[in-house]
């Protein structure tokens, strides 16, 4: 064997009897993230810093034409800005042992099997958290701007179902929990889902984004982050909201018995109905319209209950 072969340090490992509700699961990637941190610190302290945004020349080929090649010349140059983004895990490389007994072999394979997977895993959080934050960043930016209209489309919903298969719904979720994600994603690396983010919305209205962040971490030391855990925390730290005192009902008169009117689902049904007598063309439309916030409804009603 080669006595230049790397030995990988050793790397903090979930194995099967650890899970999403180990309490030490975060303290071992933060440690280990911050060693990879100073190791990469050190090996880049001889060389330039790499700039943060890179131009991508166009150029055009020798068969275009004198005119197009003198757009292409003048147009500018694209550029790429990167934003690095901490908390991603280097993957292992692979290296073979430098002992030849077949056991201690075996024993440095798997161990490199367990790293492999626990760097998985921990960059798949951490890229779910980022998108998380990255689409609703761009979807703010598009509600606000109203680009629906750009686009051809009535409304916001319309737009973002159609060209990118985000329901209305789904779309406002994001939007609703985004600012707590981004201010959870110093203090931590794994997957930030939306249901359990909606408990920190009013705490982040109220107290600030330090107040969500000593939630999570009250949270995160009695094991796994759900919203129940989240809610026990910020009753502890004070920051949940105050439980309204229901008042002594007043007495009142008892109400004479009524017969029940039409639902307002079948008020609408007849108002379209009354309408296709005299504009069947508009009264079409609003039918559609109708059917497609029904069928919008009732897929979040059943997402609701799913959850």
């Amino acid at each position: 064997m080669s006595a230049r072969k790397k030995v990988p340090p050793p790397i903090p490992v979930v194995g099967a009897s650890g899970g999403a509700g180990d309490p030490s699961r975060e303290e071992q990637l933060r440690q280990w993230e911050e060693s990879q941190r100073q190791a990469r610190e050190q090996q880049a302290a001889a060389t330039a810093p790499v700039t943060a945004v890179l131009p991508v020349q166009a150029s055009a080929p020798a068969a275009v034409e004198p005119e197009r090649a003198a757009e292409t010349a003048a147009a500018p140059a694209a550029a790429v800005v990167v934003r690095e983004v901490p908390g991603y895990l280097e993957m292992p490389a692979f290296t073979t042992p430098e002992s030849e007994d077949p056991g201690e072999r075996l024993e440095f394979y798997s161990r490199g099997i367990l790293a492999v997977q626990y760097a998985a895993r921990a960059n798949h959080e951490r890229a779910e958290q980022q998108r998380l934050i990255g689409l609703g960043l761009r979807l703010r930016a598009m509600k606000e701007e109203e680009l629906h209209k750009v686009a051809g489309f009535n409304t916001f919903g319309e737009m973002t179902d159609a060209r990118f298969g985000i329901k209305k719904h789904q779309a406002n979720n994001i939007l609703r929990v985004m600012p707590v994600a981004q201010a959870l994603e110093d203090i931590t690396t794994q997957e930030l889902k939306e249901r359990p983010l909606r408990v920190l919305v009013p705490i982040l209205e109220t107290h600030g984004a330090e107040a969500v962040r000593e939630t999570w971490q009250e949270a995160a030391r009695h094991g796994n982050v759900i919203d129940k855990t989240l809610v026990q925390a910020a009753n502890f730290l004070g920051y949940a909201p105050p439980k309204e005192v229901d008042q002594a009902p007043e007495k009142r008169e008892p109400e004479k018995l009524s017969v029940p009117s039409a639902s307002e689902s079948l008020k609408a049904v007849e108002r379209i109905r009354a309408l296709a007598e005299t504009d069947l063309e508009r009264a079409r439309r609003e039918a559609e319209q109708l059917e497609s916030a029904v069928r919008e409804l009732l897929e979040e009603l059943a997402g609701n209950l799913e959850r």
